[in-house]
């Protein structure tokens, strides 16, 4: 599909912006070729004139995937995506992990958070990465369960 295309009235947009870094907003008619400005409407309900004259707006994932425990989901992954998701896990799930396929992101959260005692350990203990929330535990379950399928002492 052309990404022409994707930018018709109702599409939803990351936009830069000073203070927040990106807002989200969306179109309020269709772009089309040889345009050099968006119409968008911000969540305030106002309307601006969007140039595009870096190129078009990065596109906002559905809903639906908003706090996603693995950003490889996501339907566009770039960095208001990322930064986006983050937020929605870290602020409104408490969740300070969260998988990028094989790597875990951490977000500092400057406090002692009570996810390291026994009870946690136990849970993530044998099981897969899939089966769990993103965790530090989880990483290391599955680190030594490769590790001890093919010791490094075995010659391939």
């Amino acid at each position: 599909m052309p990404a022409l295309a994707l930018y018709t009235k109702g599409t939803r947009v990351w936009i830069p912006d000073p203070e927040e870094v990106w807002i989200p907003a969306k179109l309020s008619q269709d772009f089309k070729d040889g345009d050099n400005s968006l119409l968008l409407q911000l969540g305030s309900g106002m309307e601006l004139h969007y140039s595009i004259g870096n190129g078009l707006p990065p596109l906002r994932n559905p809903d639906i995937l908003e706090g996603e425990n693995d950003l490889t989901a996501l339907s566009y992954l770039h960095e208001p995506a990322v930064l986006h998701n983050l937020h929605i896990r870290f602020l409104e799930s408490n969740s300070i992990y969260t998988y990028c396929g094989i790597v875990l992101v951490a977000i500092n959260p400057y406090e002692s958070l009570p996810i390291y005692g026994e009870e946690v350990i136990d849970a993530y203990s044998g099981q897969n990465v899939a089966d769990m929330d993103p965790h530090i535990f989880s990483v290391a379950e599955e680190a030594y369960r490769q590790m001890t399928r093919s010791p490094l002492w075995e010659v391939h």
